[in-house]
């Protein structure tokens, strides 16, 4: 498993000429750090008496952002299994007609499998970001700049996804498929992109950050 490696180990695969892991599974991990960083910001505010009032709230969305973590946890390793799926599918014979027609019809699953994989990456990504615009008025002023350089990585982690969705969806002859997948990358491209600019501007406006404003 991917999740297993070294911090050396995975970034010297991702360098090397190995075809997985490549930029989904590395959305999937930008998206697992922004998660912790997140939950990093809520522990750290839990338990102070001035946050009280927010306990039973940041509780429930520190689980959620625990069960994110697993699931983003599980799409690194997922997203390098279907794109290597779908080099095995590219190697099967097709000297045949019925060859031909069983290596199309595998190809056909390994890619729909390699963007519908990504997407998931990119709706947990989504998730994360709308527990961190939720809890953003509640959590640790110290803990800010943890919290808004995870929706900085959620959203880089979505984008990535959703990047690897697109790349699969020409070679999908089920257009019916292909355009569902557009339609829902483009809706969480866009939700991604107006909560992650929400979160900006309430940040950049605290004049400790007013070097980032535009």
């Amino acid at each position: 498993m991917l999740t297993t490696l070294t911090l050396n180990e995975f970034t010297a695969r991702l360098a090397s000429q190995e075809p997985a892991p490549g930029g989904g599974s590395a959305a999937a991990l930008s998206g697992l750090i922004g998660a912790a960083l997140v939950e990093m910001a809520i522990s750290l505010t839990r338990g102070r008496k001035e946050f009280a009032a927010h306990e039973e709230m940041l509780a429930a969305r520190e689980a959620a952002l625990g069960r994110l973590r697993i699931d983003l946890q599980l799409l690194v390793d997922r997203d390098a299994a279907a794109f290597t799926a779908v080099m095995s599918a590219c190697d099967l014979p097709a000297a045949t007609r019925p060859e031909q027609e069983t290596r199309a019809a595998a190809l056909q699953q390994a890619l729909r499998e390699a963007a519908e994989v990504p997407l998931l990456t990119a709706r947990a990504c989504l998730s994360v970001l709308e527990t961190a615009e939720a809890v953003l008025g509640a959590v640790n002023p110290h803990a800010v700049s943890d919290l808004t350089v995870g929706v900085l990585s959620c959203h880089a982690g979505l984008m990535g996804a959703l990047l690897n969705v697109a790349v699969n969806l020409p070679e999908l002859t089920d257009q019916t498929v292909a355009d569902g997948l557009r339609d829902q990358a483009r809706l969480l491209r866009g939700r991604a992109a107006a909560l992650t600019a929400a979160i900006e501007t309430k940040v950049y406006s605290v004049p400790a950050f007013a070097v980032m404003r535009a």
